[in-house]
């Protein structure tokens, strides 16, 4: 495994500059209702715990609902409320919070195309992904508002035997709408802490970037007609671009990362445990 993670770690891009690497896990609890042949409605609760299991990241509920109008194609469309979870993080009032806060709503659409080969099933998936997150006090130059994303996914799961379906998937994830412009000048330094902040000018919401590798690595497990077990394993490289200011020229002050060198890109990987349950009937 150690050798896995090390490798994708060389071939990922940027690996080198700004990394950093941590663990954590996800489980969830899911219902999918067959109304009839092609068409069902599917509700989610899933917990995810913070970086390296230092508590709650956050609690997320999706319903959706898919359908087939051919056998090769499926449509689908869902909501899933995201309450984040805080645990003695600095707000800007100055008082430690412990609790759910600030909660985001996102919405989805999803097109999936399969194609069946002998005791294989291949799959892409196009989802487009819009976020609003809620919390008033968002440093706009960092966070976008309301978010527009694009997930491109390719799978393939394998159907030859009866009870268990492994299956490996890749997921690309772009931003398109993210907080963009250019930092200017010399370095300044704070006089509270002597970090570096630069000049900073905002031009809009223009910065479309993949900012997101997925790999997945699973298998179904089917307990009986209506039960179904999914353990997996996920290896998840982030490329985030967060430009540190609040658009007054000097570095933000709260949970914000401060970079030297006035780029803003920070580089993250990612091993995480997961299981999912599902009810079918």
């Amino acid at each position: 495994m150690k050798k896995l993670v090390l490798a994708l770690a060389l071939l990922l891009p940027g690996a080198a500059f700004g990394q950093t690497f941590y663990t954590g896990a996800r489980a969830s609890v899911g219902v999918d209702y067959k109304i009839k042949k092609g068409l069902h409605v599917e509700a989610r609760e899933e917990l995810r715990t913070a970086e390296n299991f230092t508590g709650i990241e956050s609690l997320r509920t999706t319903i959706g609902v898919s359908y087939k109008p051919l056998s090769f194609l499926k449509v689908g469309v869902g909501y899933t409320l995201i309450n984040p979870y805080k645990i003695g993080k600095e707000l800007d009032t100055d008082v430690y919070y412990t609790g759910f806060w600030a909660p985001k709503h996102r919405l989805f659409a999803d097109v999936t195309g399969t194609l069946k080969a002998g005791k294989f099933n291949f799959s892409l998936r196009e989802r487009l992904q819009f976020t609003h997150n809620a919390y008033d006090a968002l440093n706009v130059y960092q966070s976008t508002r309301n978010a527009l994303a694009l997930k491109s996914r390719i799978a393939v799961k394998y159907k030859g035997w009866r009870t268990v379906e492994p299956s490996l998937s890749f997921e690309v994830r772009a931003a398109l709408n993210d907080p963009w412009g250019y930092a200017s000048g010399s370095a300044k330094t704070t006089n509270e802490t002597n970090r570096e902040y630069y000049d900073y000018t905002h031009t809009g919401y223009t910065h479309a970037y993949i900012n997101r590798l997925r790999l997945n690595l699973g298998t179904d497990i089917n307990l009986s007609k209506y039960h179904t077990l999914n353990p997996y394993v996920l290896f998840d490289y982030n490329m985030d671009y967060e430009i540190d200011t609040n658009g007054a020229d000097k570095w933000a002050t709260k949970g914000v990362r401060v970079f030297s060198d006035g780029t803003g890109w920070f580089y993250s990987m990612g091993l995480l445990v997961g299981l999912k349950y599902t009810f079918s009937f």
